[in-house]
Order: structure tokens, then sequence, then C-alpha cells
């Protein structure tokens, strides 16, 4: 069985513009962890149920990526509200023009995102199998590629490893 690296912790908070360091580091072990699914999603032959699921691990974990992101912007922004959750992040995002972000595209995944919760599920079209596949992989990696290769989140210097993973 090979062994598989993925970019290091280090190398990664080295990249990011944000001056706190827990929650890059969170930032950084997600991002490392999407690698890995993206990495058992393209060379791991799976079944298709398998397949979805590691979508749907890609796009949660993507996801409070892009929460954890918003959040230092606007901390560093100095902009002071009193209850933080992903829709007040991205409609002051936009609002303030703090960054270009897609919010339709973001709210699509978003509820992708609350797909956490296996039991909400109405009908069999409705199913994790159904509702994820590569168009929303291919939508929530296109929109954190935007987000973190954003000169106010990764140093242009700094981000070749990361540049690279998305552009492979």
């Amino acid at each position: 069985m090979n062994k598989w690296y993925p970019i290091s912790i280090n190398y990664l908070r080295n990249a990011f513009n944000f001056n706190n360091y827990p929650i890059v580091s969170n930032i950084c072990y997600t991002f490392q962890y999407i690698i890995y699914l993206e990495n058992k999603l393209e060379n791991d032959n799976v079944s298709s149920v398998l397949k979805s699921l590691l979508i749907k691990d890609y796009i949660i974990n993507s996801i409070s990526i892009i929460e954890a992101i918003l959040y230092l912007i606007i901390k560093d922004a100095r902009i002071n509200i009193k209850k933080y959750n992903l829709n007040i992040l991205l409609i002051i995002t936009k609002k303030n023009n703090l960054l270009k972000i897609d919010i339709n595209s973001i709210n699509e995944l978003r509820r992708l995102r609350n797909k956490v919760h296996i039991y909400d599920v109405k009908k069999a079209s409705n199913t994790d199998y159904n509702s994820f596949n590569l168009k929303e992989f291919k939508l929530m990696k296109n929109i954190l590629k935007t987000i973190i290769l954003n000169n106010k989140v990764t140093n242009y210097q700094k981000r070749f490893f990361i540049t690279k993973y998305f552009y492979s």
C-alpha cells in the first residue's frame, strides 16, 4: 500500500494572511483533509454510493473552510456582528465588498452541507446518494479555489502548492 502525504500544515499556515493561529490551523487541517478526500475519489475504486459520500464529506468540510475564512475576513475588517452563521457571514461579506463571492452557489452548497442531518429526507430523490455528485464536487472546488486564491486570503508568493492543487 502506498503512503500518501498532503501539503504540510506549516506550509499551509504560512500561506494564509490571517493572524489567528487556532482558526488558521483548523482551516489548514480541514484543507489537508479535503485534498485527501479528492485523492480517494480519484485513486480508489469505490462504489458509486461511497463516491457520493466522499463528495458529501468534501462539500461539508469545504463549506466549513469558507465559513472560517469569511469569519476571519470580517474580523480583520473590524466589522462587529453579534451572531455568526454562514448566511450572516455571506451577507456581510457581500454587502461590504470584502470578497467577491457567488452567494447563490454557496447557498446551494450550504443546503447540501446541511444534509449532515441524514434523517431530514422526505423522498427517495433527496437521499445523499442522489444529492452528491461530480457536478456539486466541481462547483465546490471552484468556489473554494476562488476564495482561497484571493490575495486577501493567501499570499501569492507563498501559495504555490495550494495553487497547484486547484489546477492539477
